[in-house]
Parts: structure tokens; sequence; C-alpha cells
């Protein structure tokens, strides 16, 4: 099956999200420094199952959280009732953000571009502007694809390289012991690569075993938008941001031409 949007973050893949990843102490320390300098409340915009939220809400800040995905907000929902807080969790795509609520810290934490489709990028980014006050920031971290690697990726994009596509299936993948004794395991393909539409679509199919049988078994698409730093920092301009930095990855200090994970600070 597809996700809605052409992403994956649905059925077990939430339930992977939300079993298998945390947040690192440098994701933690970034926005943190950043919700003390541009102020709460704040909205994590892509929340998924909270990996980064609930620890920010742990060190008293004011956090809501926004998803597509109905099944990444029902497991934060869950976490929420567990940890004893009840941020305010919305089932929303990016592009049709409308909370009633303003936000002096909005971030978007690895997931701008998800979905492949640029009208909608542009008008979450407008969405976003709409609902921060005015002085607060949009933060965004974004893999400055494909110059985040030694260079294999930019050979992908050759015409005799993408010919190939979508390749066979890994034999295996990455299988990993739930909370409840289950294993899940993800299995990762490039099914195309669209130089055109600057976009790439991924295949993940995933695994749920029991006793060792697979019991459960679900195909997804994510369709990535392709976007380097100028057609970013144009983007957040026609939002009618005016204020902008770009820094590198979670430093906080100016970025380079060979930094291939980025942070933009968008001020309203």
């Amino acid at each position: 099956m597809s996700g809605e949007f052409g992403t994956w973050h649905h059925g077990l893949i939430a339930r992977w999200w939300s079993e298998f990843n945390v947040a690192t102490p440098e994701e933690l320390s970034y926005f943190g420094a950043a919700i003390r300098k541009f102020g709460e409340p704040v909205l994590d915009l892509g929340c998924g199952t909270g990996r980064i939220m609930f620890p920010l809400i742990g060190e008293g800040f004011d956090v809501d959280g926004a998803d597509i995905s109905a099944d990444m907000i029902a497991l934060a929902g869950a976490e929420a009732k567990k940890r004893g807080v009840s941020p305010r969790l919305t089932v929303q795509p990016m592009h049709e953000l409308n909370l009633g609520r303003k936000y002096r810290t909005i971030y978007i934490c690895g997931s701008f571009g998800l979905g492949g489709r640029r009208d909608y990028d542009r008008e979450a980014l407008i969405r976003a502007y709409e609902h921060l006050e005015p002085g607060g920031a949009l933060l965004i971290t974004h893999q400055n694809l494909p110059y985040d690697d030694d260079g294999k990726d930019w050979a992908q994009w050759l015409p005799s390289h993408r010919a190939d596509l979508p390749g066979d299936w890994p034999a295996e993948g990455d299988r990993r012991t739930a909370s409840d004794g289950d294993e899940i395991e993800t299995l990762f393909r490039v099914a195309e690569l669209d130089p055109l539409a600057q976009r790439t679509t991924y295949q993940m199919r995933v695994r749920l075993f029991h006793d060792g049988q697979v019991v459960k078994e679900e195909d997804y698409d994510l369709r990535i938008n392709i976007y380097l730093v100028q057609e970013v920092l144009l983007m957040l301009r026609h939002a009618g941001f005016r204020d902008m930095a770009v820094e590198a990855g979670y430093t906080g200090r100016p970025a380079t031409r060979d930094d291939g994970m980025v942070s933009f600070v968008a001020i309203k």
C-alpha cells in the first residue's frame, strides 16, 4: 500500500518509529536553545510520534505537535498519556495547517519536502509563517541532498544508473525486537530518481514477526522533493520571511559549502 500524500509514516512504520527512533542530544540541545532564544509556545511540525517533542516538554517547554499521519499522532497520544502530559496533538498535513494558535517557535526536523509536491511545500511555509507571532522563528533542518555523502548519490542520478531502478529488495533488512517481544524488520530500496522533477521515490517494506513467523507485511512509497539551499531561501522569501540564516546542522554556526546537513532559521 502507499501512504497518503506519498509518505510511508503509517501502520507498522509508525510503530517502528515509536519503538526505535529517539532524539539525539544534538537535536535536543539545538531546538532547546532556539526555544530559549525565540520563545514559547512551540510547534513541532511533522512531530511524528514525538521523539523530539516529549523530551522538550520534559524540560518544561510548551510544545504542540502536528503530523500528517493519524497513526503517528495516535502513538504520540498514548505516549503523552503514559508520561502524564497533555500537548495539543493534531492530524494535519503541513500545507493545510490551521491550528487557531500562534507560536513563537516552529520547527520542522527532517520532514520538509516529504510527499513530493512542490506546491504543497510552498504552501506549508506560508502556513507556518501565518502561525508565527511577529518576531517568531521557523527552523527547518534539512539534508542538502545529494551533497551530504561522498559522491555516491550523484552517480545514481546518471541515466545509465537510473535504468536499473528499482533494484531487487535486499534479502535481509534491519530487524529489531519491539517492546512486546515481537520483531519488526524494515527493508529499503530506491524506486525512482527524477532529475526533471528533482524528486526521489523510496520504497519501504516492513514485516512483523511473531514467534519467528511473518504475520504481517506492508509496502509503502515515499516521495521526497530534492531542494538545494538557494531554492529553500527563495521559498521562504515567497512565504513572507525576510530575516533568514543558514546554519551548519545543529551547531548554530554559519553553514559552509562543505556542510551536508543545514538548518534554516527564518524570522517573521
